[in-house]
């Protein structure tokens, strides 16, 4: 059962946390599941209410992909990078970013957006792919573009959206501001 799993995560996460307090070494700013993939969650707790709503949910991969020819080409046509690291360029995905309509514009998809980021760079990978599916209006591409992404058509067919009928396969180079870890308090 969901409730299950996450219980287990909780308790392994607070045995490393518990581990590195005795050791008194620092705990990792970031811990991602095996198995390549990861859900990031948002809730709200109304004022007054004992109860939290989820307002938002975030599916990502978690490991660095295989290095691909395509994603050489569009990181050197796209960001003018002609030194790629040794064993390729990391790509990481997001695989789907949902905010409830209502909590919207407040936020919670750019700290997402940050919070991610900082988990694919932390994981070893250079940049961060994802289709935008708006249905034909812009709107999410433009957003997307207004926080770093950039179009990325070369990579179309690879990310399983073949003439961009699925959407807009868009990359962005990954990043962790010097500040992040302390600013960005997430509980983990």
């Amino acid at each position: 059962t969901p409730l299950l799993k996450r219980l287990s995560l909780r308790a392994a996460s607070n045995l490393i946390k518990l581990d590195c307090f005795i050791r008194r070494k620092d705990a990792p700013p970031v811990l991602c599941p095996k198995g390549g993939q990861a859900v990031l969650q948002a809730y709200y707790r109304p004022p007054g209410s004992p109860r939290k709503k989820q307002i938002a949910r975030f599916g990502i991969s978690t490991v660095r992909g295989p290095p691909a020819p395509p994603i050489d080409d569009t990181v050197r046509d796209t960001f003018g990078i002609e030194q790629f690291p040794l064993g390729g360029i990391g790509v990481a995905a997001i695989i789907y970013m949902f905010v409830e309509e209502e909590y919207r514009k407040r936020g919670i998809g750019e700290l997402a957006l940050e919070v991610i980021s900082a988990i694919h760079a932390v994981q070893g990978c250079d940049f961060t792919v994802l289709v935008a599916d708006d249905k034909g209006s812009g709107k999410l591409v433009e957003w997307y573009e207004a926080h770093g992404f950039k179009r990325a058509p070369k990579l179309q067919n690879m990310m399983g959206s073949p003439d961009g009928n699925f959407g807009t396969t868009m990359i962005a180079p990954t990043a962790v501001p010097s500040d992040f870890f302390c600013r960005c308090k997430i509980r983990w």
